[in-house]
């Protein structure tokens, strides 16, 4: 049978126990700061991107409906239907409905726009994806260079056959 603890041994282990807890629990927290801080070391060298506008709610728009164009090239046509979402970042209540307004007035203009870009393009153009993305972005930038109150976010092809 083992010997009682004197109240030395006693005193010396209680010292023991509560020097190896604060050697655990300075470990611990070192490690957690660590953790923190690589984290954060982590976050600012790669941020994020910032999403652009691809969640945001969509703006008020034109629809263009079922109109069929004739491609560049002999017996080829495109029938389409597309949505022009106007932009309306930065622009107060009056601001915004006169942009509608004039996207209103000047929808005889965006179509003959529309309808002198598709005349100009080949089926091989507009079949691809590619083709597509292409033709919206170029509409887009043409649209938006006749406008003077605001600007296309977005062009939308919500029905699409070429032939």
């Amino acid at each position: 049978m083992a010997a009682p603890l004197t109240p030395e041994e006693k005193k010396q282990r209680r010292l023991l126990s509560t020097v190896i807890t604060l050697n655990v629990m300075t470990v611990v927290l070192l490690l957690g700061g660590f953790a923190l801080g690589v984290s954060a070391m982590m976050t600012k060298l790669n941020p994020k991107p910032e999403a652009r506008d691809e969640h945001a709610l969509p703006g008020p728009s034109l629809e263009i409906y079922n109109q069929i164009y004739n491609l560049g090239e002999p017996n080829r046509y495109m029938k389409m239907t597309m949505e022009l979402e106007l932009s309306t970042e930065g622009q107060d209540e009056e601001g915004m409905l006169s942009f509608q307004e004039e996207v209103r007035k000047r929808e005889p203009q965006i179509r003959d726009l529309i309808i002198g870009e598709i005349s100009g393009k080949t089926y091989r153009e507009v079949s691809t994806r590619a083709g597509k993305e292409q033709l919206k972005e170029e509409l887009r930038l043409k649209i938006n260079s006749i406008l003077s109150r605001g600007e296309l976010r977005e062009v939308l092809f919500t029905h699409f056959a070429v032939q």
